[in-house]
């Protein structure tokens, strides 16, 4: 069994709470204007448009459960996986050309926060603003938020020691 370096799981939050407010928002809706017969605004949505947002909301609810970032740094491989929308990512140490970690702005880079591409670079992120940053002798970049800096540090580390 190989030596896990570094492993992190991220749940999306941001997801959670905009599902769950919207489940909130279209639920009061539809039991305003469904249940007691009251339109809601000068021009009121149909029932069935209002029914199909609320079970929208509900379904994100479930995919927000499911939807987390995790990251396995081995001696070996990189581990990445975002969730069921997703296809796991494995990098083999062998193809790293560097790795280091750094400060990002998920908002300015990379215009928001899941799995984002721009030019050659894939960004894994969920919040924050720290990540290990991956170019791969293939010229590719993958960029790894992470929550715990210190601890990706470290094993960022020891894997650039080994790539010595």
């Amino acid at each position: 069994m190989e030596k896990i370096l570094f492993k992190e799981t991220q749940k999306y939050i941001v997801l959670m709470v905009a599902a769950v407010l919207s489940t909130v928002f279209f639920g009061v809706f539809c039991v305003i204007q469904i249940g007691f017969d009251q339109p809601v605004g000068n021009h009121p949505a149909p029932n069935a448009l209002l029914i199909v947002f609320f079970a929208v909301s509900v379904g994100t609810i479930f995919l927000a459960l499911y939807q987390k970032l995790i990251v396995t740094i081995t001696e070996e491989e990189i581990q990445i996986s975002f969730g069921i929308l997703t296809s796991n990512k494995v990098i083999k140490i062998s193809d790293i050309k560097n790795i280091s970690t750094r400060k990002y702005n998920a908002m300015k880079e990379f215009w928001g926060w899941g799995v984002r591409f721009k030019d050659n670079t894939t960004c894994f992120t969920v919040s924050g603003n720290d990540a290990i940053e991956i170019e791969l002798k293939s010229g590719e970049k993958l960029l790894i938020g992470t929550q715990k800096m210190a601890a990706a540090e470290e094993a960022v580390l020891k894997l650039r020691i080994g790539m010595l």
